[in-house]
């Protein structure tokens, strides 16, 4: 599937709608079109098929240190997994739940031995810099845990971003011409809008069936009971 740059969308935009050359919309103003657009279409992904921006990350732990800093591009702290490995051994580091979470945070301070097994939640400490909060503290130095999370798409500035929903390139386009067609309050803007409408169910649709393979087999938790063996 093509991936379209974002200077790629603009123009195709400017030569349906007969804008090549002129400033009546402004360069900030149409760039601000297709990252609405874009945004859309993320919302919309996350509800339906969440893993379609699946990525990875390593945090280092450091001795002393209790908190660490999402990656820059999580999307809405949507943390699906975080991994302890070492040597052979390989364990989830576990959410601790909301019920009784601080109560449970101070337990896991109190945790010693050769095998402390970490938990976490998140906190937001400071606007913009929401944090991973490990218990107990770590006192092992150099020890990576993988973090499996949700990412941003990517957000389009420059003629040579790329958009990374080719999916929904369409929809995009036709989202930033409705726009078009408001600020000039053209009379085709009804016929527009009905068309957005169309391509905005045809691009769900489409992303709806975005899976991994063609499996529909429900996968069985039998965590509880290997607990209880």
């Amino acid at each position: 599937m093509a991936y379209w740059t974002y200077a790629q969308i603009r123009d195709k935009v400017e030569r349906d709608l007969d804008l090549e050359g002129e400033n009546f919309i402004t360069a900030e103003e149409m760039l601000g079109y297709a990252n609405e657009a874009v945004d859309e279409v993320e919302r919309q992904i996350h509800n339906l098929c969440e893993d379609y921006f699946l990525t990875r990350g390593t945090i280092t732990l450091v001795p002393g240190q209790e908190e660490y800093a999402l990656p820059s591009d999580v999307y809405a702290m949507k943390i699906r997994s975080i991994v302890y490995r070492l040597g052979t051994s390989v364990w989830k580091v576990e959410r601790i739940r909301d019920w009784h979470k601080f109560e449970q945070y101070e337990v896991h301070q109190t945790a010693q031995g050769d095998q402390i097994q970490y938990g976490y939640f998140i906190v937001n400490p400071t606007a913009g810099a929401p944090r991973i909060l490990l218990a107990p503290t770590p006192n092992e130095a150099g020890s990576v845990l993988k973090i499996w999370y949700i990412r941003n798409a990517n957000t389009l500035v420059n003629d040579t971003d790329v958009c990374d929903i080719p999916e929904a390139v369409n929809y995009i386009m036709q989202y930033m011409k409705v726009r078009c067609y408001e600020k000039e309050m053209s009379p085709n803007l009804p016929k527009a809008a009905a068309d957005l409408e169309m391509e905005k169910q045809t691009t769900l649709a489409t992303l709806s069936q975005q899976v991994v393979d063609n499996s529909n087999e429900i996968e069985a938790d039998y965590r509880l009971y290997d607990d209880m063996n």
